[in-house]
């Protein structure tokens, strides 16, 4: 499918605002891709306990940003049921943005998407989704793990998401 003159055009301006919030926040980044079809960015955090890559990447042909993020590590076969659940437990409430769990793979990844159709979003929108990513991201990815090692059983994972609700939270911007 051709990419119209005019989505690679609305890519490349949200590129150059996405890359413009992140000088403004002196955040570092690598530019891992820039094409008509697609940019990709890639920033690293470090959270409250794990590090955590974000990848940024918009695409002109269906004029969307994601934003995904891989926990770093996999879970075993053995804990995948308990992953499962733990995930719908962990996706249930939130607003923006959502964990997927690849059942071959044991991979879990965050993952949010926006539409940018006709239009170019602003800097504090670019901010709130890389800033909500890594503040969800932050709140869950020990839970997988420690789910995975055994630390915490789903039980415990439930308790800890249910008591999490109850806790007001920023929004990270």
């Amino acid at each position: 499918m051709e990419i119209s003159a005019e989505r690679k055009a609305l890519t490349e301006q949200n590129a150059a605002i996405l890359i413009s919030m992140l000088e403004h926040k002196h955040l570092k980044y690598t530019v891992e891709e820039q094409s008509d079809a697609r940019t990709h960015i890639r920033i690293s955090f470090t959270g409250n306990d794990l590090p955590m890559t974000l990848h940024l990447i918009l695409r002109a042909d269906r004029q969307i940003v994601s934003v995904l993020s891989a926990m770093p590590f996999k879970m075993s076969a053995e804990r995948m049921h308990d992953a499962a659940v733990a995930v719908i437990a962990a996706n249930h409430g939130l607003i923006d943005g959502s964990f997927d769990l690849n059942m071959q793979t044991g991979e879990i990844y965050f993952r949010l998407t926006t539409a940018f159709m006709q239009t170019t979003l602003s800097e504090e929108l670019f901010s709130y989704l890389m800033f909500v990513s890594a503040e969800t991201i932050d709140r869950f990815n020990d839970r997988f793990m420690d789910l995975n090692t055994g630390k915490l059983d789903l039980a415990g994972f439930l308790e800890a998401d249910a008591a999490d609700e109850r806790k007001p939270r920023g929004t990270g911007v």
